[in-house]
């Protein structure tokens, strides 16, 4: 039912890797097969059991399967065969101990982190930008990574899977801004520290509010769902997706909806707990300009100029599902908004995010390192 899923190379977060390494980096693919790897969208994977089973104990866990691609990859090796050198510190130093060390310190880690050497003409420039993207990753990577993240915001694994990737909860306000589209070279610092940061952030009533009726969302939502659909559903939890053949994408779905008998899945559920219109019914709150949904006769679709749009885009865009549901959770009302995938969307915007990825994210996590290391020396 969905596209094939992606696997990950390292259970952390990336760092960009350097034209001409010493050591042995990673970086991650050029998103520019994005219109070919997403028409090519495979069958899913069967599901293993969760580790993070919230509303229902002894959860299948989801494993998703490999999408084919026909993008053209870099040749540019950079250490392992399946190196992620984008690692965070505390990931790194664990696989460093498993492998025997090949990158036991940041310091080794970060000297892949070099700025790539200036090149003249337009494949030259092309090769440079490539070098500068990790690796693609296996598809049993991104199988681990996806279990070993669970619970999410629980989790600090998750939290050091996220950092110095893009991620479907901020590419929105990314591929909309002025840097992204070309009519500005002033970075926008607190994208950039959204993307490059780990650690949970401070909670505001609103998220705190989401973050309490999620469950009952969910609950409200199977039950709901199971009832149009004429057959039980569940969903099931998941951990961080992370893109199989651009690494430096990721996205975590608030749960994988499947058949509740036979365990087939039917796609990915994204839950919305509005704390502004929470004492309101979804129709009430769809009289707001600002609103993410619009009632067509009884029926609720998302706005494709709503950032939920790009934002459940890309969580089908990273885990290979066709299929999404955008929950809308009220004190008063369970609202479904179906979205299917739209490939000439996501075709339009992977670009841009990779324009934010390799001239902002890239260039700050080298700067980083570079400064780290001129501290230890």
């Amino acid at each position: 039912m969905g596209r094939p899923r992606k696997t990950s190379a390292a259970i952390s977060s990336p760092r960009p890797a350097a034209t001409a390494p010493k050591v042995a980096p990673a970086a991650p693919p050029s998103s520019a097969s994005s219109k070919s790897s997403s028409a090519n969208r495979g069958t899913k994977a069967s599901s293993a059991a969760k580790s993070e089973g919230v509303r229902q104990g002894g959860k299948q866990a989801y494993t998703p399967s490999v999408r084919g691609t026909d993008q053209t990859r870099s040749t540019t090796t950079y250490g392992g065969e399946q190196g992620d050198g984008w690692s965070s510190r505390a990931t790194r130093a664990k696989t460093s101990t498993a492998a025997g060390g090949t990158s036991s310190s940041s310091k080794a880690a970060g000297s892949t982190l070099q700025a790539a050497p200036k090149t003249q003409g337009k494949s030259a420039q092309t090769q440079g930008k490539s070098c500068h993207l990790p690796p693609p990753l296996s598809a049993e990577k991104v199988v681990e990574i996806e279990q070993k993240t669970r619970g999410q915001r629980n989790n600090p694994e998750w939290y050091l899977c996220r950092e110095n990737r893009i991620t479907a909860s901020v590419a929105s306000k990314i591929a909309n801004s002025k840097f992204a589209n070309g009519r500005t070279s002033e970075v926008p610092q607190s994208y950039l520290k959204d993307v490059t940061r780990s650690g949970p952030r401070v909670q505001t009533p609103a998220m705190s509010w989401g973050i309490r009726n999620e469950k009952k969302a969910v609950e409200s939502y199977e039950a709901l769902k199971s009832r149009e659909s004429h057959k039980a559903v569940k969903v099931d939890d998941c951990g961080l997706f992370i893109d199989k053949e651009k690494p430096w994408l990721g996205a975590s779905p608030d749960g994988i909806l499947k058949e509740a008998k036979t365990g087939k899945e039917i796609g990915i559920v994204e839950v919305k707990c509005p704390y502004k219109h929470r004492d309101k019914t979804v129709t009430e709150a769809c009289k707001d300009k600002a609103f993410c949904l619009e009632k067509k006769g009884d029926s609720y679709s998302l706005k494709k100029t709503h950032p939920y749009y790009t934002q459940v885009q890309c969580q089908m865009g990273v885990t290979g599902h066709d299929k999404a549901d955008l929950v809308v959770y009220t004190n008063k009302e369970t609202a479904i908004a179906p979205v299917d995938f739209d490939p000439d969307f996501w075709e339009n915007t992977v670009p841009k995010l990779e324009k934010f990825y390799t001239e902002a994210v890239v260039p700050h996590v080298q700067e980083k390192t570079v400064a780290a290391r001129a501290k230890e020396e």
